[in-house]
C-alpha cells in the first residue's frame, strides 16, 4: 500500500483559492438574511396590514389688515400670500396640532382608545390598551400630520383613522379647535394693543375729573359761579361809576363859574360826586381783597381761577388726544385680528390612502439594500487593509 503525498506548495494554492470563495458565500447568506428576508417578511405585513383612511383640510392663517385688499383665495392658491399670512401663527398652530392639549381634549370627547385600541387595526398599528399618557401623544402625533408651505403659507391637516366617517369627525373637531385656538391669539393680541390705549385714557380721565372738581370746590369756597364773569361785571360797574362821576365833576365846575354865591345844587352835585365816589372807592377796595356779601373779585382769586381754568383745559385736551388714540389704537387692532381662511374642508374618503403597499415595500427594499451594500464595502475595505 503506497503513501499519497501532496506538497506544501499545493496545500497552499487550494487553500488560496477557497480564500475568495468564503467571503461570497458570507456575502450571498448575509444578503439573504439582512435584506431579502427582513423585505419579504415587511412585504407580507403589508398585504395584511389594516387599511386606514386620511381626512383633512387646508387653510391659510390670515389677518383682517392683509385681507382687506381682497382676493384671499386667489392669492393662496396663486402662491402670493406669504406676505399677507402671519407665519408666526401658522408654526403656533403646527405646535398646537401635536401638542399634548389638543389630544387630551380630543381623547375626552371620542376616546382615543375606542377608536384607535383593539380590535381595530392590526397588533402593529393599533393602540395598546394599557398605552400611558406618554404612549397616547406619541401614538396622536403618529396619527396627526401637517404640512407648511413656505412660499404659499398653505397648512395642510390630514388626520388618519381606521374608519372613514370617524377620520372625519376627528379632523372636523380639530378644525374646529384651530378655529379657537386662532380666535384666541387674535383677542389676545388685540387686547394687548388696546391695554396700553385704555390706560392712557383711564389717566387722562381720573386728571380732568380732579380738575374739575378742583374748580368746582373753588367756586363754592368763594360763592362765585363764574369769576370772568364776576370780574367782567364789576369793571363795568367802576367805569360806569367813574364816568357818572367825570359828568358830575364837571356839571360842579360850570355851576361854580356861573354862581359866585353856591346854592342848593352846588351842595346836592358835591353830595352825589362824593357818593359816587365812596361807591367805587369801595369797590376797588373789595377787589383788593376784602371779604364781604358783595365784594368783588380779587387780584389773587382771579389768578387762582385762571389757574384752575388752564388745568382743566390742559386736561381737557389730554383728555380729547387719548381718546382719538384709543380709536386709532382699535382700528389698528381690527386690522391685526387673524382668521382661518379654509378652502379645503373635511370629508369622508371612499378609499384608504395607508398603507401604501408598493412604495412601503420598495423602499424597505431598496433601503435595507443600500444598508447592506455599504457594509459590505466597509468590510472589504478592512481587509484589503490588514493585507
Amino acid at each position: 500500500m503506497t503513501e499519497q503525498t501532496h506538497p506544501a506548495g499545493q496545500i497552499r494554492a487550494a487553500a488560496a483559492d477557497d480564500a475568495p470563495a468564503r467571503p461570497r458565500r458570507l456575502a450571498r447568506l448575509s444578503l439573504v438574511l439582512f435584506v431579502l428576508l427582513p423585505a419579504l417578511l415587511f412585504g407580507l405585513y403589508n398585504l395584511f396590514a389594516a387599511e386606514r383612511y386620511a381626512s383633512g383640510a387646508s387653510f391659510v392663517v390670515r389677518s383682517v389688515q392683509a385681507g382687506q385688499g381682497g382676493g384671499d383665495l386667489l392669492d393662496s392658491i396663486s402662491g402670493s400670500v406669504s406676505a399677507g399670512s402671519t407665519k408666526s401663527d401658522s408654526y403656533i398652530v403646527r405646535r398646537y396640532l401635536e401638542s399634548a392639549d389638543l389630544m387630551r381634549e380630543i381623547d375626552r370627547e371620542f376616546d382615543l382608545q375606542a377608536i384607535y385600541g383593539a380590535p381595530r387595526g392590526d397588533p402593529l398599528q393599533r393602540l395598546r390598551a394599557d398605552a400611558s399618557f406618554e404612549e397616547k401623544l406619541a401614538y396622536w402625533q403618529r396619527r396627526a400630520h401637517s404640512s407648511y408651505d413656505h412660499t404659499t403659507g398653505i397648512l395642510t391637516l390630514e388626520i388618519q383613522a381606521f374608519n372613514p366617517g370617524e377620520a372625519e369627525r376627528l379632523a372636523i373637531s380639530v378644525m374646529e379647535r384651530l378655529r379657537g385656538l386662532v380666535n384666541e391669539l387674535s383677542h389676545s393680541a388685540r387686547e394687548t394693543s388696546l391695554a396700553h390705549a385704555r390706560a392712557e385714557l383711564a389717566g387722562a380721565e381720573v386728571t380732568l375729573r380732579e380738575a374739575q372738581q378742583a374748580i368746582k370746590r373753588f367756586r363754592a369756597e368763594h360763592g362765585f359761579a363764574d369769576l370772568t364773569l364776576s370780574a367782567g361785571r364789576d369793571d363795568m360797574l367802576i367805569s360806569e361809576l367813574n364816568r357818572q362821576i367825570i359828568a358830575e365833576s364837571a356839571n360842579l365846575e360850570v355851576l361854580r363859574i356861573d354862581v359866585r354865591n353856591p346854592g342848593p345844587n352846588i351842595t346836592r352835585l358835591e353830595q352825589k360826586i362824593a357818593a359816587l365816589e365812596g361807591q367805587r372807592d369801595q369797590l376797588l377796595g373789595d377787589r383788593g381783597g376784602d371779604h364781604g356779601a358783595a365784594r368783588l373779585v380779587s387780584a389773587e382769586e382771579m389768578g387762582e381761577y385762571e389757574s384752575l381754568l388752564l388745568d382743566v383745559e390742559i386736561a381737557r385736551t389730554r383728555y380729547v388726544s387719548t381718546l382719538d388714540g384709543m380709536e386709532s389704537a382699535r382700528r389698528d387692532a381690527e386690522r391685526q385680528q387673524r382668521y382661518l381662511a379654509v378652502f379645503s374642508e373635511p370629508y369622508a374618503t371612499d378609499r384608504a390612502q395607508y398603507p401604501r403597499r408598493i412604495i412601503n415595500s420598495t423602499v424597505t427594499f431598496l433601503g435595507l439594500l443600500a444598508i447592506w451594500a455599504i457594509a459590505c464595502f466597509l468590510i472589504q475595505m478592512v481587509r484589503d487593509h490588514r493585507k
